[in-house]
């Protein structure tokens, strides 16, 4: 993506100073050269902050004299003014003057920083197409991209120029966030995924952290399925030990022994419970007396009956002789009125007495039916209490087994408590199936530009490294940029197992690895027109690993440093004149201008000097 940084413009606090320019060039490494403590590297610092960094990077120092900083760019084919308040005890200023053309004489706020960042996220073709790859309903990436997040591949700060190990400071802008986007972003910016891909593993990792829950899920309730049919086997065995159930029963399945428990607690159950069996008893005995009751009744009544008929008899027997009288000797009876009305009150009686004796005289109750009825109640009564009466007595010997029985129930409860398999939800399961299998075809479709892509990365790396003579010692390695450790390591050119270098010596050797990564970056970027990197670079002073303090350094480090410039003029010149594209770099430098002007470096521009007390902020301004 084309961008030429014009000009930076700092506005002071001191009214009666007028504001002080930068100007660049495009196409050319413009260098502002000078002396230590000048405030040269605060330059990026100030870049940054106009590109609304939400950290204060720029010393105190400075911002105690500066009331506005700004920068003039193009982006693309226009042109941006962008000139923000200094920061105000350690915090951005929220106050940003935005300008679709140059700088104005007094700036002021005109608009909200996040309207400015939204303009910029798309000049830098971060676009909803990028945030939302499979469309909006999908949502965004996890990751929040921004246009801030590319400008890890703009600048190759001071502290990480000479180390080994960082070549993306992440520190400078953020690190935790940083670490996040390089880890995002790197592929993409190098042609090997868009958004869309990142999109796809993204879901990918989600879909598979979904599926292991539900394997997880599935893995435990089959484990809660064996661990049940254990424990519902093992209460057979407790069963069997305590003659519940016989020692040579078996059982094919659990259903089977689920209902045989049941079977065993139920039955038994009936059994013991005692205050019921108690209670059946009392009933029983209450049920026998009212029936021995009825029965009592009724023979009372039967011999009562039978004594009434024998007395009858007896009367009868009795007045036999008053019969005779009447029929044999009634002449030779006192003929008295008395006598003959009592010979005939009796012979009247007797009269009746046989009328009597004579008749049929129906029961008033089924006498013998009753009573056998009766007393086959009572037998089946008899029965059932002398059965219980066993139960009684056998009771407590059979404690124990009671006592087992209740523990046998209480475990069969929680055993069934702890049965509870979740359901496995299997139109999810085979959703995330189907979107796994179409999601895997993205990354594997991709395998074969990934590798290409990668390998055109280490070529235009390799490219600029073989431009250098100052490491003499490495001269026909290979370079491979690794993405995992995101290093350029050294490969030896003989090497059947190809193991790189661990390391490889001084800062000066890891300086140039530094610069050959960068410009390969921005070649390869370039060659497969990447839209959203600026083609611009800031370099923070490759000369810190020669610098001793004193601005002397041997011939050996200014060959080497002059090897450094002559790599980036080769860089610019490249892709200017065979690329026919525009590339800016920005570089802030200890070593003279001659180092450049004596070598014909054409490529290179002073943009200004910091020597003899002259600095960022002009002398007279920094010494009130």
């Amino acid at each position: 993506m084309k961008f030429i940084l014009h000009e930076i413009k700092l506005w002071f606090k001191d009214e009666n100073t007028e504001p002080k320019s930068y100007q660049f060039l495009p196409d050319k490494v413009n260098v502002i050269t000078g002396d230590a403590t000048t405030g040269k590297s605060s330059f990026w610092s100030i870049i940054d902050y106009c590109l609304l960094s939400g950290d204060v990077n720029v010393a105190n120092t400075i911002n105690d004299k500066v009331l506005w900083f700004g920068i003039h760019f193009t982006i693309g084919e226009k042109e941006i003014s962008i000139v923000r308040k200094t920061p105000s005890n350690g915090a951005v200023s929220s106050e940003v003057f935005f300008n679709w053309s140059v700088f104005p004489n007094s700036p002021v706020k005109n608009k909200e920083i996040a309207e400015i960042k939204s303009i910029l996220d798309e000049e830098f073709g971060i676009t909803d197409t990028l945030r939302f790859p499979y469309g909006k309903e999908m949502e965004k990436t996890s990751f929040n991209i921004s246009f801030r997040h590319f400008l890890l591949f703009n600048s190759i700060t001071e502290d990480i120029i000479g180390t080994s190990k960082t070549y993306f400071d992440t520190t400078f802008y953020g690190k935790e966030e940083y670490d996040k986007a390089l880890r995002h972003i790197f592929d993409l910016v190098i042609g090997v995924n868009d958004m869309k891909n990142i999109k796809a593993n993204e879901r990918l990792q989600e879909i598979d952290n979904d599926l292991k829950k539900i394997q997880n899920q599935e893995r435990n309730n089959q484990n809660n399925t064996k661990n049940f049919e254990k424990e519902v086997f093992n209460l057979i065995e407790k069963c069997k030990i305590q003659k519940f159930i016989e020692y040579s029963d078996s059982f094919d399945n659990v259903d089977d022994a689920i209902l045989t428990i049941k079977d065993i607690i139920a039955n038994t159950k009936k059994v013991a419970e005692n205050s019921k069996l108690f209670s059946e008893i009392n009933v029983l005995y209450k049920n026998k007396n009212g029936l021995q009751a009825q029965l009592n009744s009724i023979s009372q009544y039967q011999r009562e009956y039978d004594l009434y008929k024998k007395n009858l008899n007896k009367s009868a027997d009795s007045l036999q002789p008053i019969e005779f009288l009447s029929q044999k000797l009634s002449d030779q009876l006192v003929d008295s009125y008395e006598a003959k009305l009592f010979i005939e009150s009796l012979d009247s009686s007797l009269k009746n007495i046989k009328d009597n004796l004579s008749k049929k005289i129906t029961e008033p109750l089924k006498v013998t039916g009753d009573v056998k009825e009766l007393r086959t109640q009572i037998q089946e009564i008899d029965k059932r209490i002398t059965q219980l009466n066993d139960i009684k007595k056998n009771h407590q010997s059979e404690g124990q087994k009671f006592i087992e029985l209740g523990k046998i129930e209480i475990i069969f409860e929680q055993i069934f408590k702890g049965k509870i398999n979740k359901p496995i939800d299997t139109i999810k399961l085979n959703s995330l199936n189907e979107e796994k299998a179409r999601l895997e075809k993205v990354p594997i479709d991709n395998n074969q530009i990934k590798y290409l892509m990668k390998t055109q990365l280490d070529e235009s790396i390799q490219r600029n490294y073989n431009q250098l003579n100052s490491l003499p010692t490495y001269k026909n390695y290979t370079t491979r940029f690794d993405e995992n450790e995101m290093i350029l390591k050294l490969y030896p050119p003989i090497d059947q197992f190809q193991f790189p270098l661990d390391n490889v010596g001084s800062k000066s050797n890891y300086m140039f690895m530094h610069l050959c990564v960068y410009l390969g970056l921005h070649e390869h970027i370039i060659n497969i027109e990447q839209v959203h990197v600026p083609q611009f670079l800031f370099i923070d002073q490759p000369s810190i690993p020669y610098y001793t303090g004193d601005n002397k350094k041997g011939n050996d480090d200014k060959t080497k440093l002059i090897d450094a410039f002559t790599l980036l003029n080769s860089f610019i010149d490249y892709l200017t004149t065979q690329k026919n594209t525009h590339f800016q770099i920005f570089m802030v430098e200890h070593a003279p201008k001659e180092y450049w002007i004596d070598n014909n470096l054409s490529h290179f521009h002073t943009v200004d000097e910091f020597i003899d007390g002259k600095g960022l902020i002009p002398k007279e301004i920094y010494n009130n």
